[in-house]
């Protein structure tokens, strides 16, 4: 077993953010998986990984007497995904043997529209509604940082928002695409242009919901943070790195942004 490159993933987890629970648990599970293949790290293959996760499906939890969850899986496979970076990154192999794609994790609590639902919200938005869409999809605001946000937060000469207090009051800056910013433009005609004032100055959960209702999808346990959720998902299965997604989505610990990944039918 490598217990110095293990030892230096660790440190690479400190460095990267993540949290302490991660920073523990992800190298014990390295740990178990070189012990079970028994090979060195430049020898390991795909097919040792997926010979790997087969096994784990037939493991009785001790403490729960019943197979490992699907999200403990999916953990699993993440640490090694991350190890794998890590050796590839820094030249310890060449080839980097992980090539399971990654995906969000079905979860009632983390529901996401398809990207059709979006095109159908987007179809039937009113003007106003259409920016709360850009708000909380295309720039993946929280639902209370895009109501708090102001006019003068708003750079359309650098195509750039700034979010000033966001959750435990960290600052980020987001980019916008040239359609948000063509809509913001088009919006910001019909206000008075107190730079001070909030942009959305209706009730934007209000406004969601009679949107949802004009789409059909209000049964379907919608809310406005959903769109926060797709967006992430949908970032995250393009292949952008998590750290990107995390500045993105303004998270202070990369294991947050970890929640919106999941294993693919493999």
């Amino acid at each position: 077993m490598d217990e110095e490159n293990i030892l230096q993933f660790r440190k690479e987890l400190q460095n990267l953010g993540y949290c302490k629970t991660v920073i523990n648990s992800y190298p014990k599970q390295i740990a178990k998986f070189l012990r079970y293949i028994r090979k060195e790290n430049f020898e390991i293959q795909t097919q040792d990984i997926l010979d790997y996760y087969s096994y784990l499906k037939t493991v009785i939890s001790p403490r729960t007497k019943k197979a490992l969850s699907d999200n403990y899986l999916h953990t699993i496979l993440l640490s090694i995904k991350l190890y794998f970076d890590y050796l590839q990154r820094t030249g310890t192999i060449k080839l980097n043997p992980y090539q399971l794609k990654i995906k969000t994790p079905k979860s009632e609590e983390r529901k996401v529209f398809t990207n059709e639902e979006i095109k159908k919200l987007y179809a039937k938005s009113s003007k106003l509604q259409a920016i709360i869409l850009h708000l909380c999809y295309a720039c993946g605001l929280r639902r209370n940082e895009a109501k708090e946000l102001k006019i003068n937060d708003i750079d359309l000469e650098n195509d750039l928002l700034y979010i000033r207090k966001g959750k435990g009051k960290k600052r980020r800056v987001i980019p916008f695409t040239k359609q948000v910013k063509k809509d913001l433009e088009k919006f910001l005609e019909t206000k008075a242009r107190n730079q001070d004032e909030k942009l959305i100055t209706q009730n934007p959960y209000e406004e969601f919901r009679k949107l949802l209702r004009k789409t059909g999808l209000e049964n379907k346990g919608f809310t406005l943070h959903c769109l926060r959720h797709t967006i992430a998902t949908q970032l995250l299965e393009q292949g952008m790195e998590l750290e990107k997604v995390r500045d993105f989505l303004g998270h202070e610990y990369l294991g947050t942004t970890q929640i919106y990944t999941r294993i693919n039918t493999m």
